[in-house]
């Protein structure tokens, strides 16, 4: 299998677990709550643990981790979301680089950009503004979590696309890392 093949599996898997919850949900609900995205992660992780690698490499950890802070119901567990992803990156270090990257893509100013990255982690660490995470930039995921709020068809749609977009991106890097054990599952 080759890492095209691997990361279109990756995400008919999210898609096919997307629909299998949309399908079971009534008319008037038709959006993902936090259970029904951790079921998504994982899945996302099965794949991963199903073949000769037999885990999950920490860049797709934290892809999933910065995700499924935009469904966590709470602040508190947004922001350990999002530590664990930092923590997974390189620690707090890791945190400033993706929120700093959507900044950057966004445009934000350095004001905008030391008032998020201080949100998530206690520091102003506007420094580290243009590191990328292991060759990867995450600020697809961080754009989609900072934009999340109380609106639940917005939050889905945030969810899956930071989840799609993440996995894909982050594929290249784990493909050159782990690529001989995932092309033989």
């Amino acid at each position: 299998m080759r890492e095209e093949e691997f990361t279109a599996k990756l995400v008919s898997t999210i898609n096919a677990k997307f629909a299998e919850i949309m399908a079971a949900k009534p008319a008037d609900a038709k959006f993902l709550n936090y259970l029904d995205a951790l079921a998504i992660s994982q899945s996302v992780r099965n794949v991963f643990i199903n073949t000769k690698l037999n885990y999950v490499p920490n860049l797709i950890e934290a892809v999933l981790n910065m995700c499924e802070a935009v469904m966590s119901p709470t602040k508190t567990e947004k922001i350990e979301k999002i530590k664990k992803a930092g923590g997974l990156l390189g620690g707090t270090t890791g945190i400033a680089m993706i929120i700093a990257g959507i900044a950057t893509a966004f445009g934000w100013g350095a004001g905008v950009i030391a008032a998020i990255t201080a949100f998530f982690v206690g520091v102003s660490l506007v420094p580290v503004i243009g590191w990328i995470v292991g060759g990867v930039s995450l600020a697809v995921i961080a754009g989609y979590f900072a934009f999340s709020g109380s609106d639940p068809i917005k939050n889905t749609e945030s969810y899956m696309n930071a989840l799609r977009d993440g996995v894909t991106k982050a594929m290249p890097e784990v493909w050159k890392e782990f690529g001989d054990e995932l092309s033989n599952d």
